[in-house]
């Protein structure tokens, strides 16, 4: 057996003080079903009637996955493992196919037709040499009957009593690793800045840094937050600390340098945010949003405007000394 799936049993703790029940019973044995029983499978039909096959790059459980990184490598797999297996099948694989349709089965060796799968307590292996085995974990590994993961059962992703998970130590090794490319790239773009636009870039992030910061703490400060998995608060909160880095990181020079004016500015109390976005000086309403702002700045026709407000920035900065 070449390359293999596996799908595992999820075997549960139960404390002393519960109820005695079969399912505790088994888990002091190592077991989560009696011995020699099983759990049959099939397909997962969405209510939009379009079957769940692990095949659809367009699936709604694919939309519905949050993370970019994997989105995007759930879209590679399945469109590439589609190709491979109507090569192989040389039928319809696609969602609305009668294929998936098990009642529409002749029999077990019915080749047009889907055949159930059959799980039983402990580690079920698939061999993704053979095309039916293949066919077989790619829809299972994404039945929403089956955690995608130990680690997301744990986190309450899936009911409680789900009793099966996709052990693939190799795809949340993919998601790693690209996480990990993403963050040492981006560190990259953030060793090779200038120490001046490090700054720029650590006050459009939110964090609190000054033109006096050592550099040493703007270092620091951006390192641990590239790190993170999500701004905690803030702006960009909820937002992923490596996809609002590149943003600013790839920015050209002459927008993040306004963009980091408006936002001294504002922090400098030279303009007021109103709980509308209205941006203010004094009583007088000067632009509806800080992208309005910004635009009108940037603007060769408004420069002059823009050195009155450096300028009127430097003397506030030289008054807090």
């Amino acid at each position: 057996m070449g390359k293999t799936g596996k799908i595992s049993s999820i075997k549960k703790e139960y404390s002393s003080t519960q109820q005695l029940t079969l399912q505790s019973e088994l888990a002091k044995t190592g077991r989560t079903r009696i011995p020699g029983t099983s759990v049959f499978k099939y397909p997962y039909l969405e209510k939009d009637n379009h079957y769940r096959t692990g095949l659809d790059e367009d699936a709604s459980y694919i939309r519905r996955i949050q993370d970019d990184t994997e989105r995007e490598l759930e879209i590679e797999r399945v469109k590439a493992l589609r190709k491979k297996l109507e090569a192989s099948f040389r039928v319809d694989l696609g969602p609305h196919s009668e294929f998936w349709n098990y009642g529409k089965s002749m029999s077990s060796n019915d080749n047009t037709h889907v055949q159930p799968a059959k799980l039983m307590d402990g580690d079920n292996y698939f061999d993704l040499g053979v095309p039916w085995q293949e066919l077989t974990y790619a829809w299972l590994r994404v039945h929403p009957t089956i955690a995608s993961s130990y680690s997301a059962w744990e986190r309450g992703e899936y009911p409680a009593d789900t009793q099966f998970y996709v052990s693939d130590d190799e795809i949340e090794g993919q998601i790693v690793y690209k996480k990990k490319q993403l963050v040492n790239k981006a560190i990259g773009k953030f060793q090779d800045m200038s120490p001046d636009r490090r700054k720029k870039v650590a006050r459009m992030l939110g964090l609190p840094v000054t033109d006096e910061s050592k550099e040493e703490l703007v270092y620091n400060e951006i390192d641990n937050l590239l790190k993170q998995t999500e701004f905690k608060n803030g702006k960009h909160q909820g937002l992923k600390p490596i996809e609002v880095f590149n943003r600013f990181a790839d920015m050209k020079e002459d927008l993040l340098t306004v963009k980091d004016l408006v936002k001294q500015a504002i922090a400098n109390n030279i303009y007021r945010v109103k709980p509308s976005g209205k941006i203010t000086e004094g009583e007088a309403e000067i632009a509806r949003d800080e992208d309005e702002l910004v635009k009108f700045l940037i603007d060769d026709d408004n420069q002059e405007d823009r050195i009155l407000l450096e300028q009127q920035l430097k003397r506030k900065k030289l008054a807090a000394v």
